[in-house]
């Protein structure tokens, strides 16, 4: 399969690019277009105004202190107040002349009061060039921020033009705070910048979506690649298991037949010879002991193979009965002696897989038993998740070494021919409990009893 390449492709890098590029050029763009509307539109309003200013009112003014209680005079400072008081964003509105090389205020829009306030015939010492360049050139200027004693302004400059001579005769000015055209101007900018800005995220989050489609794509097709894998493997597991379960039954058979055959035979053989020596008697006794071990070892290993393989049905099982049952089975009448806990609960569970686990340990407890009266005592403990049951006895104790040992497949303590055994039934046992995720330990010293203590969970599992 072809490996999916996670890394961003070029492509994505030429888009993001792009749109970072085109995004600068867009601020610019809007940069010098709100400069230039701004611009035009300010032109136009103070155009529009100085249309209204009439030519031969101001003719009359000498540029002179005196004109200030002249009528005409009074009619242009009232228009100029009218023009800033519904021109809000402009702060003065003026008209300026030259003579002899200087520049002089004719009239303002502040009240005779103002602290700003320009008298006529005023020398406006802080002239620029735009303000000469205005009055010389006769063309309409509007000029960058600049300071003077008022403030920093972006002034609009139109040439009042006598219409016979067509010379300029006055100039009317108007003065708009540079900090608030900065800052109209800026904000456009960042209103600008902010949409660049959200395409710019909204391509990163496609791209980073994109990325994470490829990912859960790849992942899905991987999935279905392991998905498919598994499939097979437990296809292939269940026939193996199946081919194993027949072995099972037909090694089983052809093993116990050719047993069975050689234990009658044994039999024929004593019964057919006149005399047999005491000797001999026992050879063939342990001979039929061996054959009934083989057959019984057999039957372990099924026992144990068949564990987990087939699922059964739970079901109540109430332990204290089936303790009583299986103490009357395997417990010799004479020579124990059995306590049971009345507080054994009633659970859910594989009845059968219970009564092997019960039966095995207290089977145990029965055959190790090396004292004159055989003790054997079943308690139970509930644990916060888990069924905690014990068996103890007291016979001859399991040594500390072989606490783990015990628990393996064929494995005895005593010699098989002391004590007869397969060496299979703590392996059902462990097998047992920990499908059903519990645990099993021992507690016991040599010659001194022993007690196996083990547990499963409280809400029933299927064994595995």
């Amino acid at each position: 399969m072809k490996e999916i390449n996670l890394k961003k492709i070029p492509f994505q890098r030429i888009v993001f690019s792009l749109i970072l590029i085109l995004g600068i050029f867009y601020l610019y763009y809007t940069w010098t277009r709100f400069k230039e509307e701004r611009t035009d539109s300010v032109l136009q309003i103070a155009r529009s105004i100085e249309t209204t200013l009439p030519q031969e009112t101001i003719k009359t003014l000498e540029v002179s202190p005196s004109d200030s209680n002249k009528p005409e005079y009074l009619a242009l400072k009232n228009s100029l107040k009218a023009i800033i008081q519904i021109n809000p964003k402009a702060s003065f509105a003026y008209l300026y002349t030259q003579k002899n090389g200087k520049i002089y205020f004719m009239v303002d829009s502040e009240p005779e009061n103002s602290k700003d306030y320009s008298p006529p015939g005023q020398e406006y010492t802080e002239a620029d060039a735009p303000t000469f360049k205005a009055i010389n050139t006769g063309k309409d200027i509007i000029t960058e921020p600049s300071s003077d004693r008022w403030g920093t302004w972006v002034s609009a400059y139109i040439p009042i033009k006598d219409k016979v001579s067509g010379k300029t005769i006055a100039v009317y000015g108007m003065d708009f705070d540079a900090k608030s055209w900065n800052n109209a101007l800026l904000i456009e900018v960042f209103e600008s910048g902010l949409l660049v800005l959200l395409f710019l995220i909204t391509a990163l989050f496609l791209f980073k979506i994109t990325d994470k489609n490829k990912i859960l794509n790849y992942d899905i097709i991987n999935r279905k690649i392991e998905e498919k894998k598994l499939h097979h493997a437990l296809s292939v597991l269940k026939k193996k298991n199946d081919e194993l379960d027949q072995f099972a039954y037909i090694v089983s058979h052809d093993l116990k037949a050719p047993l069975r055959a050689i234990h009658s035979l044994s039999e024929w053989i004593i019964e057919d010879l006149p005399t047999v020596s005491d000797e001999t008697n026992s050879n063939f006794k342990l001979l039929q002991g061996r054959i009934l071990r083989m057959e019984n070892l057999i039957n372990g290993i099924l026992e144990y193979s068949r564990i987990g393989s087939t699922n059964i049905e739970l079901e109540r099982v109430d332990l204290y009965k089936m303790l009583e049952e299986i103490v009357e089975t395997i417990v010799p009448n004479e020579g124990f002696e059995v306590s049971i806990d009345k507080d054994f609960p009633v659970i859910i569970t594989e009845k059968i897989l219970m009564d092997q686990v019960f039966s095995n340990l207290i089977s145990n407890a029965v055959k190790y038993n090396n004292k004159p009266v055989g003790k054997i005592k079943c308690t139970y403990t509930s644990l916060p998740d888990f069924h905690q049951f014990t068996i103890k006895d007291n016979g001859s104790g399991i040594p500390k070494k072989y606490h783990e040992k015990v628990f393996g497949v064929f494995q005895t303590i005593l010699a098989r021919d002391t004590k007869e055994s397969t060496g299979i039934g703590l392996s059902i046992v462990k097998k047992i409990v920990e499908g059903k995720l519990g645990s099993i330990h021992i507690e016991s010293e040599e010659d001194n009893g022993a007690s196996f203590v083990f547990t499963i969970p409280k809400k029933p599992k299927i064994i595995l």
